[in-house]
């Protein structure tokens, strides 16, 4: 997973970061393969971000053959027709960058940053990987042993390490949000050389790509070598899409699992909510920051008085967005496993809060300021900047709506969170997970 760049600018004028906004310079088109390209000119960029985001995900896999979306993001780095086998990396590097990737739900993500000047070799790299990787047998073989590996340290050997994808598998369909994310390990190890090759035929196309070239660049050069190195690879088939990803029912709303090695009871309550496109996606963002942000104003710290509850261990709410659904999560840590019915109890009473009483216009200001703090950043990173505005073109309709990003929280209102948590803050389509230890 790439890292996420923070900064405290709460002193930072309205007029400071709009005006940076405004004048962030994007050009973006379309090859005739179907690419799409954006350029992202910041001359105060010392450096350069090449990436390649693809459309696919694990949403995207075939029932039997999950997690092929992450085995990707490891293959396509073991070489190409003209990279030796482990060579990539240490390209990059000898040239004085480094290269990352990560998978998600609806996205892979490949992207190097390199000294400025170096643009070009970063360009070559997204084309090697896109054109003519090299898949075999043996690459295969080992990467499986490599993800099992990964699969046992992040998720399998954590008490609670697979507990956001049990929560997603019971709201919405396996086929789609309802797997984890890297997948089964039977699909894998059942898995064939041709399936692999069909799942980057299919998906590793340009059509279904997005190139984004972010910092000190100049653009008509960067044209030039773009056309260069991605105008002959072929257009692939028109891909086909998921439709249905919601469950019609929540089966059990109220799950008890026993989980070795975990040392507090735990408690995670989720609410199926909108995708991360949505125009009540910024009011959810500013629910969230209400019930479990800065101290001095969350209603988790300030109303249920947390630091002293005797009770209540621990208490925190966020959310998820994805292209086509979303999460809102409370996790509590209790006492006792008694305790669980009283911090089901509070938790209601703070939604209940957010659906019937005016958040206090300090309070609201507060909590727009905060996620004001924690994003701007985007528009002076980069590295961050790429990521964004290349989820902006395949997930949202407008690539550019991300100049709204900011300007929308500050539109929200306090009656725009009542009528959002009434809408989407429904105890009947909420799931509780309640995690006991053994």
């Amino acid at each position: 997973m790439k890292r996420l760049f923070f900064s405290i600018v709460f002193l930072v004028p309205f007029c400071t970061w709009s005006q940076k906004i405004d004048n962030v310079h994007i050009e973006e088109y379309d090859l005739p393969n179907g690419l799409h390209v954006i350029l992202h000119k910041d001359v105060n960029e010392p450096n350069v971000i090449v990436g390649t985001k693809y459309h696919v995900g694990s949403k995207n896999e075939d029932v039997d053959k999950t997690g092929f979306a992450h085995f990707f993001e490891h293959l396509l780095f073991h070489g190409t027709k003209n990279i030796p086998q482990g060579e990539l990396e240490n390209i990059i590097f000898n040239a004085g960058g480094y290269c990352n990737a990560y998978t998600n739900y609806d996205v892979t993500y490949y992207y190097q940053l390199l000294p400025a000047h170096e643009y070009k070799l970063g360009l070559w790299v997204e084309s090697e990987r896109m054109l003519h990787p090299i898949i075999t047998q043996k690459g295969i073989d080992r990467e499986r042993e490599i993800v099992k590996e990964e699969k046992r340290m992040r998720y399998d050997n954590k008490p609670l390490g697979n507990s956001y994808f049990e929560v997603m598998s019971e709201l919405f369909t396996y086929d789609t949000y309802g797997h984890n994310i890297i997948g089964s390990m039977e699909d894998l190890d059942r898995a064939s050389l041709e399936d692999f090759d069909g799942f980057f035929k299919r998906f590793y196309v340009p059509n279904n790509a997005c190139l984004v070239v972010s910092g000190n660049i100049n653009i008509e050069d960067t044209k030039k070598w773009v056309s260069l190195y991605f105008k002959d690879i072929p257009k692939g088939e028109k891909i086909k899409r998921p439709k249905k990803f919601k469950k019609p029912s929540i089966s059990d709303p109220h799950t008890d699992i026993t989980v070795k090695g975990l040392q507090n009871e735990s408690i995670e309550i989720a609410y199926p909510i909108m995708s991360q496109s949505s125009a009540d996606a910024p009011v959810m963002q500013i629910i969230t920051s209400i019930l479990s942000g800065n101290s001095d104003f969350s209603y988790f710290e300030n109303n249920l008085k947390t630091k002293q509850d005797t009770v209540i261990d621990r208490l925190r709410a966020s959310a998820s967005f994805w292209e086509k659904v979303g999460t809102l999560n409370v996790k509590a840590e209790v006492k006792t496993r008694e305790s669980g019915a009283y911090a089901l109890q509070r938790i209601n009473e703070q939604f209940e809060l957010l659906k019937t009483r005016p958040v206090d216009p300090m309070v609201l200001e507060r909590a727009k300021k905060q996620f004001i703090a924690t994003y701007i950043d985007i528009f002076y990173d980069a590295q961050t900047f790429a990521d964004k505005v290349t989820n902006y073109y395949h997930l949202h309709k407008n690539t550019s709506d991300i100049r709204a990003l900011i300007s929308d929280i500050e539109k929200v209102t306090s009656s725009d969170i009542q009528r959002v948590a009434k809408k989407y803050l429904d105890t009947d389509r909420r799931i509780v997970m309640s995690y006991h230890p053994e």
